[in-house]
């Protein structure tokens, strides 16, 4: 048996596998439904109103911070210009050897 020939015989039972479960289904859920079935339904008689958009009284103006700083200066880190600067005094510590 080559691969081919395996996996077309996969195919057709999946095929036919999910063909029946299909057909199941549709079968099954044919029947009428009766009164005293013990599926639980809701109607409600909801109709729609328009409703006039009212702007809000308390109207406050908040104007964002003016962005001075990266997110990686608040969180910490360094820009990279710095980093340089940092590399050339010797500040930076080595905790793992480094690689090149």
């Amino acid at each position: 048996m080559n691969w081919l020939h395996f996996l077309s015989w996969t195919a057709g039972i999946y095929l036919f596998y999910y063909l029946g479960l299909i057909l199941f289904d549709y079968g099954h859920n044919r029947s009428p439904k009766t009164a005293d079935s013990s599926e639980l339904t809701f109607t409600e008689d909801i109709a729609p109103k328009r409703v006039e958009h009212l702007p809000d009284k308390t109207e406050v103006s908040v104007k964002p911070a003016p962005k001075t700083e990266s997110p990686i200066i608040g969180s910490g880190g360094v820009s990279l210009k710095a980093l340089f600067g940092l590399c050339r005094e010797e500040a930076i510590i080595y905790t793992r050897p480094v690689s090149f």
